[in-house]
């Protein structure tokens, strides 16, 4: 066991929050008198409710859940502890803008790995290495063993306090930054997710081992180089013989549950667990698959929240707008309307739901009728060529997936030099996606996507045309992007759009009969609305 004052190496230079410095200052801070803090200090285990949660495969987890009023006064010392922690880069778990996933993308395409468990984490770090910490920070002594009374019970450190998660990390430092450089001798990458602690290299981890290393699969700790086992020791910390595991090139890598082949993903076991239970609720009913959770499971959550629960994982893991999470949250959402879970649309739909048909009627000439495309873009409108609708006198807009459900439009401004028009409408915005603005500096030779309705007739669908830019000239004092496809009669007013999607412009004229074909550049759309 290290001495209490060698958690950190070397002396680190932090400064105290006020309300650390005395007894006096920490209760005030906590609002709480002497009287209460007496009752917390006798009287805590009162405090807490434990219960188990599953670990999968049998296994239990207890959890000490701190009762509200104590729950608080955790929460504000956490607060008052986060300025003096600074997490080392290894670090992912309880970190704000760290996570599972970017502990895992750490090690992402590494062919060999070796993943180790620390065993019992937190019943490890006990009430008097808690207050020996903070009284090698500096803190007024007194001060030191009040904040261990208040965030330990049972003389450790309890999971499910919201404090422990910082004093942990905190207690880790030292181990840290001792594990770092054993890593970096060792030319591999070092991360750890609270008790969860991973190597990785391109090269088989020869010199983390006494030997040769292992075949992959399970291993025993003892095989691990007496200084890599010692680093644990030295830091009152033992190693989970039951979870130790390395994995070479011709295995499954895996990262705090993660796969880390060539991108970061979910385990295709948990998708098709879940896959089977959404099976089950959808052919036997919710109550069926509620009752398997229960005592196949031993889960005791509503079946609509623990499903949600691992819908949302894969959603962050994968990407909100992944086929595979939205497969399976369309699924959810039949199940349970009431608790639906948000889909966003991705790029190919946010596109073809944007961009729409317009077409007119002259008064009576045929000749003044025309049709042509406009596209929805944020913070601006409905948003078309002028010269679609300038001999307009009726307009209508209508998606071409509905091409009977049309509606009315009106020109609300328009400015014939830029060939530019914003229209009013009445089409309700659960209808639509709309375009962003690029914000790019364009260049000649970047490649621009042409989107449009040439020659729109029943049962066509969204034309895309790809090219790049040939030139950046400016005509009449309006700025263009003259671009390498052809944008065919029906394509103006569409959008041009970058290769992030993006609006670079609104489609002007060309087509086979022009010699060039352009675009007006999006600057002038935003240099038109800002002065009018």
């Amino acid at each position: 066991m290290p001495s209490l004052a060698s958690f950190f190496v070397t002396p680190i230079r932090i400064t105290i929050p006020k309300e650390l410095t005395s007894e006096a200052e920490l209760l005030k801070f906590l609002s709480i008198s002497t009287a209460e803090l007496k009752k917390i200090w006798w009287f805590r285990g009162r405090m807490y409710q434990k219960f188990e949660i599953s670990k999968g495969e049998g296994k239990k987890r207890v959890i000490s859940a701190p009762d509200r009023r104590l729950k608080m006064l955790q929460t504000k010392i956490a607060s008052s502890l986060a300025p003096i922690y600074r997490p080392r880069n290894p670090v992912h778990g309880f970190v704000d803008g760290r996570s599972v996933k970017t502990n895992a993308t750490a090690h992402l395409r590494s062919k060999f790995v070796m993943n180790l468990d620390i065993e019992s984490f937190f019943s490890a770090i006990t009430e008097g290495r808690v207050a020996g910490l903070m009284s090698a920070l500096g803190i007024d002594g007194r001060v030191a063993e009040i904040l261990a009374r208040v965030c330990c019970n049972e003389g450790v450190l309890p999971q499910g306090a919201p404090s422990s998660p910082i004093i942990s990390n905190m207690i880790c430092f030292r181990m840290d930054k001792e594990l770092q450089t054993i890593a970096k001798e060792s030319r591999c990458i070092y991360t750890r997710y609270a008790d969860d602690i991973t190597f990785s290299s391109y090269q088989p981890l020869t010199l983390m081992f006494e030997g040769p290393p292992p075949p992959a699969g399970n291993f025993s700790p003892d095989l691990l180089k007496d200084g890599l086992r010692g680093a644990f020791r030295s830091n009152g910390f033992a190693i989970n013989p039951q979870k130790v595991h390395y994995a070479d090139k011709y295995s499954r890598r895996t990262v705090t549950g993660l796969k880390i082949n060539e991108l970061v993903n979910v385990d295709r076991k948990f998708v098709r667990n879940l896959r089977a239970a959404l099976f089950v609720a959808e052919k036997q009913g919710v109550a069926v698959a509620q009752k398997i959770l229960k005592d196949k499971y031993g889960r005791e959550a509503p079946l609509a929240s623990h499903l949600r629960g691992r819908l949302s994982w894969v959603g962050h893991i994968k990407g909100p707008s992944d086929p595979i999470f939205r497969g399976l949250a369309s699924r959810y959402n039949k199940l349970f309307p009431s608790e639906k879970l948000e889909i966003q649309p991705t790029f190919l739909e946010i596109r073809d739901r944007a961009v729409w048909v317009v077409e007119h009627w002259g008064d009576d000439n045929i000749e003044d009728s025309a049709q042509g495309t406009a596209f929805f873009l944020r913070s601006v409108g409905l948003v078309t060529a002028w010269h679609n609708v300038a001999k307009a006198a009726e307009i209508e807009v209508y998606h071409p997936s509905k091409p009977s459900n049309k509606f009315k439009a009106s020109v609300f401004k328009y400015d014939a030099d830029r060939d530019l028009a914003i229209l009013s409408h009445d089409i309700p915005s659960t209808e639509y996606y709309e375009l962003e603005i690029s914000k790019r500096m364009f260049k000649i030779g970047d490649a621009m996507m042409a989107v449009g309705f040439p020659g729109f007739g029943p049962g066509d669908k969204i034309n895309v045309r790809p090219g790049s830019i040939s030139s950046l000239p400016t005509k009449s004092a309006v700025p263009m992007i003259e671009v390498t496809q052809k944008l065919a009669q029906g394509m103006s007013g569409g959008p041009l759009l970058d290769e992030d999607g993006l609006v670079a412009g609104v489609n002007y004229k060309g087509g086979p009969s022009e010699a060039r074909d352009f675009a007006v550049h999006v600057s002038a759309l935003v240099d038109w609305l800002s002065k009018s």
